[in-house]
């Protein structure tokens, strides 16, 4: 959160921020920016607040974003499509360097610029070939776990998944599930409040 606070703020030409101005976006108190921040070491001078570039970068730097990630998609439907075509993940450092599909009729189709869907049997040779660390899973619920699985026994070790089913995986594998249901609550909930 911190991390993109800090980008609009950049965006905006803001210099320097303090913790207090950084608690108020988030309905937090100014002590626990800090306490959150000193986790990772110093980086303000007190009564100054922050450099939002400098502590840009080095939230960046933590959050391994100063460097490129390769990410493969398996299911390109709908939802994969979407993501396949997300600008905003290669500015980031985020690579989509592969797609996978099991539909016959989908395999060796060619999307923009250049991706061939790839059938999933070629999940394992293509990780391994490409150096893919992190896979996005966009298939129906009831093919998730089974896609989870072959992407965990092809080494990936992060995987991000939007079906709105449950996934298991082993310790060790860092697992994210985009919900876009719970944020939609969220809405309602703040509209009904207000």
């Amino acid at each position: 959160m911190y991390f993109h606070h800090l980008a609009s703020l950049k965006e905006l030409g803001v210099v320097t921020i303090s913790s207090r101005e950084i608690a108020s976006v988030y309905g937090l108190e100014p002590f626990q920016v800090r306490k959150d921040l000193s986790y990772f070491g110093a980086f303000g001078r007190r009564g100054r607040g922050y450099n939002v570039a400098k502590l840009m970068d080095k939230l960046g730097a933590i959050l391994g974003l100063d460097r490129s990630w390769n990410m493969c998609l398996v299911g390109a439907g709908n939802i994969g499509l979407a993501m396949y075509r997300y600008q905003d993940f290669k500015q980031r450092g985020f690579n989509i360097v592969a797609v996978f599909d099991s539909d016959p009729k989908k395999e060796g189709q060619t999307l923009k610029p250049g991706m061939t869907i790839q059938p999933m049997d070629q999940i394992e040779q293509t990780v391994s070939q490409k150096k893919i660390q992190i896979g996005i899973i966009a298939v129906p619920p009831q093919a998730a776990q089974a896609a989870v699985d072959r992407l965990i026994n092809a080494g990936i070790k992060a995987i991000l998944f939007f079906p709105s089913s449950q996934v298991s995986v082993t310790k060790g594998i860092a697992l994210r599930r985009v919900n876009l249901g719970l944020d939609l609550e969220f809405l309602s909930y703040s509209l009904t409040n207000n």
